[in-house]
This record gives C-alpha cells, sequence and structure tokens, in this order.
C-alpha cells in the first residue's frame, strides 16, 4: 500500500539471541498475557493466536489502547478515552516474514495504517525489521496525530524489544 501523504516509518529491534528464540517468543501466548504494559498504553489484549505449523503461517490478534493526549480538534473525529486498535500479524513462518494490518476500533475511515516484518539472523544475534506507513484524514490535524503516534510506536518498540530480552533472559 502506498498512500500520497502517509507518514512512513521503519524501525529495528536487536537482540542477542537465536531467529528460533526470537520467533516462539512472538507466538507465545504466555509472553503477550504476561506482559504490564508500556509506558504510553496499557498492556495489549491478546484476542486470538492461531499457529498452523504444517501450513508454516500464524495469526495474531492483538488489542491495544494508547494513554495519548490528541489535539483538541482531532477529538470532534476520535474519542480520546478510546484510540485504540486491533493489530493482525500474519506471519509467513518459513521466511518469517509477517503483514500487520492496524485496524482501528473507531474511526476506521480516518485511519489507515499497515506494515511488514522481516526477522533474519545476524551472526549470533537476531534482527527483526518493521516498515510501514500511517495516515490520519482529519483536517488540519492528521499530520500531527501521525507523527505522534508513529513516535509512540518507536518507543513502545524499544520497550517490546527490552520485554522479548527480559523473557528469555537476555540483556
Amino acid at each position: 500500500m502506498c498512500d500520497i501523504g502517509a507518514v512512513k516509518f521503519g524501525f529495528e529491534q536487536r537482540w542477542a539471541a537465536p531467529v528460533d528464540a526470537i520467533m516462539e517468543t512472538y507466538l507465545d501466548e504466555g509472553f503477550w498475557n504476561g506482559l504490564d504494559g508500556f509506558s504510553n498504553m496499557a498492556p495489549p489484549q491478546l484476542l486470538s493466536l492461531d499457529r498452523d505449523d504444517a501450513a508454516g503461517t500464524a495469526l495474531v490478534r492483538l488489542r491495544y489502547k494508547v494513554n495519548a493526549t490528541l489535539p483538541a480538534q482531532a477529538a470532534r473525529f476520535i474519542d480520546p478515552d478510546d484510540v485504540a486498535w486491533v493489530q493482525e500479524t500474519e506471519w509467513d513462518l518459513t521466511a518469517l516474514t509477517a503483514q500487520v494490518r492496524f485496524l482501528p476500533v473507531q474511526a476506521a475511515g480516518l485511519m489507515r495504517a499497515s506494515a511488514s516484518i522481516d526477522v533474519r539472523a545476524d551472526g549470533a544475534d537476531t534482527v527483526r525489521e518493521l516498515r510501514g506507513e500511517f495516515k490520519v484524514k482529519i483536517p488540519l490535524v492528521g499530520g500531527r496525530v501521525e507523527k505522534a503516534v508513529v513516535g509512540d510506536i518507536g518507543t513502545n518498540l524499544e520497550e517490546e524489544a527490552d520485554a522479548v530480552a527480559e523473557h528469555l533472559g537476555i540483556d
């Protein structure tokens, strides 16, 4: 998806752990259910985790709720007390790639986001790259909301990487 005016983002996470350990963590219900939350959002709620090893696929559905302050003009379109979305991550376990859809809980016609994930070995380390686009269609303030949300995504991914490392007992 290429959306004119969409904010493009990219983040990299790295762990001193093998790829299999990282993948198993991301596909572990206990990992998701054990998270305490992040600095600017509640703990993700695991809606479903469906894994088909024979087909080499998995689908992880999480609900995220952000604790963010929106511009006052955005509150006309979005309930600031329920800025939430469902994140659907569809994994190709053979290729170690995923397509991610972000489905807003409210005002779905005003926001659009998607991303791709690539996981690879780099020596003894594992690198997880997430690249995507985010677009908010709210007159005058959409760009500010996009920048704020993308900044929060980066913060959350850093905290998520720390949680993965802690789950695996690595630094």
